[in-house]
C-alpha cells in the first residue's frame, strides 16, 4: 500500500510532475542537500517507490563531497542502511569534439542509484529508463512462460569488470583469484522484486548467452525481449542539463543511454549485483572461469 501521507506532508503533489505514463517523475522546487530532514528524504524515497525513477533540475550547488553526504543520508532514509560506505559506481564520459560531459553515478544501496550530471558537452545527451514490470506484463503469455524459466549468462574478461561489479555490490568478493581472470555471472531473466514481490523482466543491456539455447537463437530472443523493455510505452527519456540529478531503483527500472543505443554500443550492467531471486526461488551468482585443479593436471 502506498503511503501518500508522508509525501503530501513534505512534498506538495503539485511539485511532482509525471514525465511518462508508466514511470518517471520530476520533482520541482526541491534543493537536494545532506541537511534535508529525514522526513523529506523519506518522502523522496516514497515518490521513487511510486515512480521508479525521479529527476531534479538545477542542482548545480552539489559538489562531489556533498553528493557523498547526500547519498549516505538517502541510504538510511526509509530503508535498510547500506552495509558499507557508498562508492562511485561509474563515471560516464561522452566525447563531443574537444569538450567532455561527465555524469557520476553512486550506488546507494541495493535498491537505489543516484546520477548527477556535472558538465554537459554541446549537443543532445539523453538517457532513458524503462519499467521492467510492465515490460514483463506486456509479454505474450507463451513468451512470458519461457522467460520465467530462462537464465542468462554474463561473462567478464578482466579485473575491470570485477571491480565495477564489486562497486555495485559494495562488498568484496572472497575469491581474490577472480580479480585476475575471467568470471561468469548467471541470473534469472525474470526476477522477483524483493519489496513488492512483483515479477520484472531483467536482462540488462548485454547477454552473452541463455542457458540451454544456442548462441544465435539466444541473440534473437534477447533482441525480442529487449524490445519490450525499450518500447516507448514502457520508457521515459531525460535530456541532461548541467546540475541534473536522477535517482532510480535499479531492481525495477532499467537504465540506458540513448547515446550508446544510437551508436550500437552498450554498458555491461551487472544485474546479479544483489543476487536476484527467480520465480522459483533460486538465486543468481558469480563463478570463476579458471580451470579446476584436477582438470589442469589432466591437461
Amino acid at each position: 500500500m502506498r503511503n501518500t501521507k508522508i509525501v503530501d506532508a513534505f512534498i506538495p503533489r503539485t511539485s511532482v510532475i509525471r514525465r511518462a505514463l508508466r514511470l518517471g517523475a520530476e520533482i520541482v522546487n526541491v534543493k537536494l542537500s545532506s541537511k534535508m530532514s529525514q522526513d523529506v528524504l523519506c518522502a523522496i524515497r516514497q515518490v521513487l517507490h511510486e515512480q521508479q525513477v525521479i529527476f531534479f533540475r538545477d542542482q548545480t550547488h552539489l559538489d562531489e563531497a556533498e553528493q557523498y553526504r547526500l547519498v549516505a543520508m538517502l541510504g538510511n532514509a526509509g530503508s535498510q542502511p547500506s552495509l558499507a560506505p557508498s562508492v562511485p559506481l561509474a563515471t560516464v564520459e561522452y566525447a563531443s569534439y574537444d569538450h567532455r560531459s561527465t555524469n557520476i553515478i553512486h550506488h546507494v544501496d541495493s535498491g537505489l542509484c543516484l546520477l548527477r550530471s556535472g558538465t554537459i558537452a554541446p549537443g543532445s545527451h539523453e538517457a532513458a529508463w524503462s519499467n521492467m514490470r510492465t515490460a514483463y506484463l506486456d509479454l505474450p503469455l507463451p513468451l512470458r512462460k519461457l522467460a520465467d524459466e530462462l537464465w542468462a549468462i554474463h561473462r567478464g574478461e578482466s579485473a575491470d569488470g570485477l571491480e565495477a561489479c564489486d562497486a555495485e555490490a559494495n562488498t568484496k568478493f572472497p575469491n581474490e583469484q577472480l580479480a585476475q581472470t575471467g568470471f561468469e555471472v548467471d541470473h534469472p531473466v525474470v526476477r522477483i522484486h524483493p519489496l513488492t514481490g512483483e515479477r520484472v523482466l531483467a536482462i540488462g543491456n548485454v547477454v552473452d548467452r541463455f542457458v540451454g539455447l544456442q548462441k544465435d537463437t539466444g541473440q534473437k530472443l534477447f533482441h525480442l525481449l529487449h524490445s519490450y523493455i525499450t518500447a516507448p510505452q514502457n520508457s521515459v527519456r531525460w535530456s541532461w542539463q548541467a546540475g541534473d540529478v536522477a535517482i532510480w531503483d535499479p531492481r525495477a527500472a532499467h537504465y540506458y543511454t540513448i547515446h550508446d543505443m544510437q551508436r550500437g554500443t552498450t554498458d555491461r550492467d551487472n544485474l546479479a549485483r544483489d543476487l536476484p531471486v527467480s520465480v522459483n526461488g533460486h538465486r543468481g551468482g558469480m563463478r570463476s572461469m579458471l580451470p579446476k585443479p584436477h582438470a589442469a593436471r589432466a591437461a
